[in-house]
């Protein structure tokens, strides 16, 4: 089998699967010392409340500056998540597939500029022999949907009435 040219989408979502589990167990496992402070915090929340409505209007206002500042934020911070997830996955697949390191981790991006510069001149014969040849399809094969006849509506009464009206008479 040839090596995959580009795994680090596929060890993020592992990665992203495996970290939702570990966050769904943990949950699962303090829910019931959660559930026991939740009249506590309904309390605390019911007396905060006046002060809370006092300050709206200031929260208001701040609002779109703190936006803003995590719009600028958002990319970093996604970045940072799928490499840590992609290191994450590739661990866990490592782990699965018996302690082999198949390729390079899959957080360090690999860049090797003489060896990209050579295969750039064997693209180009290779894009002009694709572009004369077609290429092979690797979709699976799709199975003809069969076509059920459509039945015609029932031909209606000239006068007017309905064959359950004719039926009841």
């Amino acid at each position: 089998m040839p090596p995959v040219p580009n795994t680090k989408p596929f060890y993020a979502s592992v990665g992203a699967g495996e970290a939702a589990l570990t966050r769904l167990r943990t949950r699962v496992v303090a829910l019931p010392t959660t559930l026991k402070t939740v009249p506590a915090q309904v309390q605390e929340q019911v007396k905060a409340l006046p002060t809370l409505a006092q300050t709206l209007p200031q929260q208001a206002k701040e609002l779109p500056a703190a936006l803003r500042k995590q719009r600028e934020d958002f990319g970093t911070k996604a970045e940072k998540l799928y490499q840590e997830f992609a290191a994450r996955g590739e661990q866990i697949v490592t782990e699965l597939r018996g302690g082999k390191t198949a390729t390079k981790p899959a957080a360090t991006p690999v860049v090797k500029k003489p060896a990209a510069k050579k295969p750039a001149a064997a693209k180009s014969t290779a894009t002009k022999t694709a572009a004369a040849t077609p290429a092979p399809t690797t979709a699976a094969p799709t199975a003809p949907v069969p076509v059920q006849p459509v039945t015609p509506p029932a031909p209606s009464s000239t006068n007017g009435s309905s064959a359950q009206d004719s039926s009841t008479s």
